[in-house]
């Protein structure tokens, strides 16, 4: 599984979801990284292959999640794509 730090807007602070008092809402970022890092388990850049670095997974204050990875190409970022659906 690859690693996803996940973040969450908490008024105009952005919040670790390991840092969120509510334990239900940080379940629920937990298993929203999970999900991400259990699809992403073996996608490779067809190219250089290299996995996808730094992903993160951020949920603004109405819930929209934005992802973000570092990737080695452009390539790897439509496999990323192709992996979460």
């Amino acid at each position: 599984m690859v690693n996803v730090k996940v973040t969450v807007a908490i008024g105009a602070r952005k919040v670790a979801a390991e840092d969120v008092s509510d334990l239900r809402a940080a379940k629920m970022l937990a298993d929203a990284g999970r999900e991400v890092g259990t699809k992403l388990r073996g996608v490779t850049c067809p190219v250089h292959g290299t996995p996808p670095k730094n992903v993160r997974v951020h949920f603004d204050k109405n819930g929209v999640a934005d992802l973000k990875i570092d990737s080695c190409c452009e390539e790897l970022g439509k496999k990323v794509g192709e992996a979460l659906g």
